[in-house]
């Protein structure tokens, strides 16, 4: 058997054991491994295992992840979600669907220190829900909007989606945060224009009563500790202040005397969110250390290359690559978790793209954006179960008809980002 079906059938038998519900890093492990075995030996096998293990654990660029993780469950704790949900409803009361876009645009700023789509749709969906529901919204459109909101996270830097994108691209994480910076924002704005539009379409979308101009002035002050974050983490990363793993420090030490200076974070709620951010970055890291074992497989067998030679030789243009790798994305967006699925797949698409002349920071962005995306499409849209475990007498079919029109934006952005590159590539190219 020749080593592109050794490839080939490696992949076949790791998605076989994801669907076979497997863990994705025992799946990933198990495939790279045997895979070794298969086109090596077994001394080779467990020579190549015991050098992963001890790259990825000693990776000093990967350290950015738990401490990312750290700032994101410290701000929750301490209330900094609540107070964000609170400015946004004041500055924005008035509009039919405020509540709804209240909680577009908290998610969006709350995703820009904390890094994880999960963490925010479940602080969202704990302070804006029952405020949505008190008011007398659809539980659809409550449950789309908070949802639509939490998969920012994933794009608006800190992004540990592309944190691990870029171990593996070996690619500038801080060229990927300011790829990223623009089409997330520009993403949150068509996330606000779609609510604002079913709103409107839904006569029965309550409209609160509109508060002062000095109501809304005064609501600012709710928001001046996420914006000191900000500048201390993301604003120092771009003026070349920090490299991303020291702005990951400061903005998680930041977080934690906050939260103490304000009294908003117990020492209680300091343990849980130490505990939580160690869990959760045991299970990445575990995650990353299977997609390493699998790419070394993935690269022994030349898939890569072989599919690259195969796309030209058909005489495939660069755009038709790139429609079928994106529908490939969404398809698998349907079924695979986000993380997993990046590990899985960039390994294969990123040598095909840059080899028909794709940008690799572009087609960071564009992975982030496909990733959000999954984690709101049904049937297994990570953010939907989020709201559904802490809201259990939630209908999984209003969960799911209330998330449809969301999912126009990421393809909106997309086929922006395609059509004018400038918009992720000029800020990594100004700032650096």
């Amino acid at each position: 058997m020749s080593a592109f079906a050794i490839g080939l059938s490696g992949i076949g038998i790791m998605f076989a054991m994801l669907f076979l519900r497997q863990p994705v890093w025992l799946s990933l492990a198990i495939t790279g491994i045997v895979g070794n075995i298969v086109l090596n030996s077994l001394g080779m096998a467990q020579y190549v295992a015991g050098t992963v293990f001890f790259d990825t654990a000693s990776n000093y660029n990967l350290s950015v992840i738990p401490l990312f993780v750290l700032m994101g469950e410290v701000a929750s704790n301490s209330r900094m979600s609540a107070e964000l949900f609170r400015a946004a409803r004041v500055m924005l009361s008035g509009v039919r669907g405020g509540l709804a876009v209240a909680s577009l645009g908290a998610s969006g700023a709350f995703g820009a220190i904390c890094g994880s789509s999960v963490a925010t749709a479940a602080s969202m969906t704990r302070i804006a829900l029952p405020e949505m529901r008190k008011a007398g919204y659809d539980d659809g459109f409550a449950s789309g909007s908070i949802a639509a909101g939490g998969s920012l996270g994933i794009l608006i830097p800190p992004s540990i989606i592309l944190v691990i994108y870029g171990s593996i691209a070996e690619e500038s994480v801080a060229r990927l945060f300011a790829a990223a910076l623009i089409p997330g924002i520009v993403l949150m704005l068509i996330y606000i224009a779609v609510a604002l539009i079913v709103a409107r379409r839904d006569g029965s979308t309550p409209r609160e009563a509109a508060a002062s101009f000095m109501e809304r002035v005064l609501a600012l002050r709710h928001a001046w500790q996420f914006a000191l974050l900000f500048g201390l983490t993301i604003g120092g990363i771009y003026a070349g202040i920090f490299s991303p793993n020291e702005a990951a420090s400061v903005g998680a030490f930041g977080a934690i005397v906050l939260g103490l200076l304000r009294r908003s974070l117990s020492l209680q709620g300091l343990v849980k969110a130490v505990q939580t951010s160690v869990i959760v970055s045991c299970a990445l890291f575990m995650i990353i250390l299977g997609a390493t074992l699998f790419s070394q497989f993935v690269v022994q067998t030349r898939l890569p290359v072989a599919l690259l030679a195969l796309a030209q030789d058909a005489n495939l243009s660069p755009a038709l690559v790139m429609a079928l790798i994106i529908v490939i994305y969404i398809v698998m967006g349907c079924f695979l978790e986000g993380i997993g699925m990046v590990l899985i797949t960039v390994p294969v698409f990123l040598p095909v793209l840059t080899g028909y002349g794709f940008d690799p920071i572009l087609f960071g962005v564009l992975v982030a954006i496909l990733v959000e995306l999954g984690l709101i499409t049904p049937p297994v849209g990570m953010n939907l179960f989020i709201i559904r475990a802490q809201v259990p007498d939630m209908p999984m079919a209003a969960l799911y008809r209330g998330i449809t029109p969301f999912l126009i934006a990421p393809l909106i952005l997309i086929m922006l980002i395609l059509a004018f590159p400038p918009l992720t590539l000029w800020l990594p190219e100004v700032l650096y």
